[in-house]
């Protein structure tokens, strides 16, 4: 199957393409050039994969939370292109995808929960809990937007994302964490096609509209 996964809601504009289990993949930190980067990266993807356009069979896109304007511009490229080529969308959490790339770095064979936390800005974070059993990852908690001394750190086994070294109440905890990962890191489309790609079949759909998560009023 060839799916085409692009990022847009963070400093990091990304796009992915996986061509039968082969992954081509472009990102760079280029926070206000969002809008003018992703179709151009999309289509160095497709030469390099040597493909054309109309082979694409379905579209991953991260839908936040993030930045106002990146989501929404990612949101609306990949509804542009799956109404254009007439073919389904998965929508992934940014949060999520984040909690993947933990996933990858840790022993899975027990239980771990993994604590995610990105900068919102305003001095608020954007936060959610996920458990880590094998190879699924549950979403414990509500995904939400707040002052980082509101983020709940109790029972967390491991932790992840740009809230960590921004807002002193979370690297304090992080100072004391044994386990930890690189905090200043961003998610990416090819992570969220390679947490995608086995389930796109069952869980995208057609649909017209592609919801985004703001989580707070722009």
């Amino acid at each position: 199957m060839i799916l085409l996964a692009i990022d847009t809601a963070t400093e990091c504009c990304s796009a992915a393409l996986w061509v039968d289990g082969k992954m081509y993949h472009e990102h760079t930190i280029q926070p206000r050039l969002h809008a003018e980067l992703i179709l151009p990266m999309v289509d160095s993807l497709l030469v390099q994969a040597k493909i054309k356009k109309t082979e694409i069979k379905g579209i991953v896109v991260g839908q936040g939370p993030g930045a106002f304007t990146g989501v929404r511009i990612g949101v609306g490229v990949a509804q542009g292109l799956a109404l254009a080529l007439d073919i389904p969308v998965m929508p992934v959490s940014n949060l999520k995808t984040l909690a993947y790339c933990a996933y990858q770095k840790i022993d899975s064979a027990e239980k771990k929960t993994i604590l995610v936390a990105t900068d919102a800005r305003m001095q608020e974070v954007y936060s959610a809990k996920y458990l880590i059993h094998g190879s699924i990852i549950e979403q414990l908690t509500d995904e939400k937007v707040s002052k980082p001394s509101e983020v709940d750190l109790n029972n967390i086994d491991a932790y992840i994302g740009s809230g960590f070294s921004v807002y002193s109440e979370l690297q304090n905890f992080a100072g004391k964490h044994s386990m930890n990962f690189e905090t200043n890191v961003f998610s990416q489309a090819k992570d969220m096609l390679l947490m995608s790609a086995d389930d796109f079949v069952i869980k995208s759909e057609k649909i017209d509209f592609i919801e985004p998560v703001y989580l707070r009023e722009p």
